[in-house]
């Protein structure tokens, strides 16, 4: 019984001399931090590429693609659904091998729009990643130089999972947008 009891106060005694040590670990690096000044950052990469002026441009590009293929697969779709329509129709006057035919018809012209659809969902997917590399790439180099210009230890996306709460001076969005589009307009 006795050598029960002094192995749970063993453990104790380590558990609570562990939560000392890594508590006085994390206040002398939260301190050292302090005294090192470490700025942190936020910033929404969304936000600069919907209002600086080369995402807005990749912007109207892409959504040009995407209406381009919408129309498309409107005009796809309205054809199926007007050859449903007429089948309905002639559908109670024909015989079965014939109203066989016509359904696996329809059923095949469904597979071939599914497919479709599915193709233009790549290729705008493709087409943004093509359209919107440049402009993260140059951002990436705006954020770099801001954030070595301002002396910040890190700079971190507002939208990021676990970023609950950050005071609004550490946000530094809209200086990445007029740093950006300063840039821009200089390298025309």
């Amino acid at each position: 019984m006795k050598s029960n009891y002094l192995s749970i106060s063993n453990g104790f005694v380590f558990v609570v001399l562990f939560a000392f040590v890594a508590g006085c670990l994390f206040s002398s690096q939260s301190m050292a931090a302090e005294q090192k000044g470490m700025k942190i950052a936020v910033i929404n990469m969304q936000k600069v590429v919907r209002k600086s002026k080369a995402g807005q441009k990749a912007s109207e590009s892409l959504n040009k693609k995407f209406e381009a293929l919408q129309a498309e697969l409107k005009t796809k779709q309205d054809s199926i659904k007007a050859h449903k329509d007429a089948l309905d129709k002639k559908l109670p006057l024909m015989n079965e091998e014939a109203r066989a035919d016509a359904e696996r018809e329809y059923r095949k012209m469904l597979r071939d729009f599914k497919q479709q659809s599915d193709d233009a969902q790549f290729d705008m997917r493709q087409a943004e990643a093509e359209i919107m590399e440049p402009v993260l790439k140059s951002l990436e180099k705006i954020v770099t130089k801001i954030g070595e210009a301002g002396g910040y230890a890190m700079i971190v996306e507002a939208n990021m999972p676990g970023l609950y709460y950050f005071t609004p001076d550490a946000e530094i969005t809209e200086s990445v947008i007029k740093t950006y589009d300063e840039d821009a307009g200089k390298a025309k």
